[in-house]
């Protein structure tokens, strides 16, 4: 996985990622349950970008 280096490529990768764990299922989430599930994981690909940019800088 390569790391985003936008909002909008962070948007698309939850989406990806949210749609691919949702194969299988039966039934789809409702629009609501589904934007939310992609606003954390827009919020967690950000937050896990974050910390491996910092985690790759040279300590002080």
């Amino acid at each position: 996985m390569t790391l985003a280096s936008n909002s909008s490529d962070t948007s698309e990768q939850a989406k990806r990622f949210i749609d691919a764990s949702l194969k299988g299922r039966s039934r789809p989430p409702s629009k609501a349950a589904y934007a939310r599930a992609v606003k954390l994981a827009r919020q967690a690909i950000e937050d896990l970008a974050h910390v491996a940019r910092r985690a790759g800088s040279p300590s002080r």
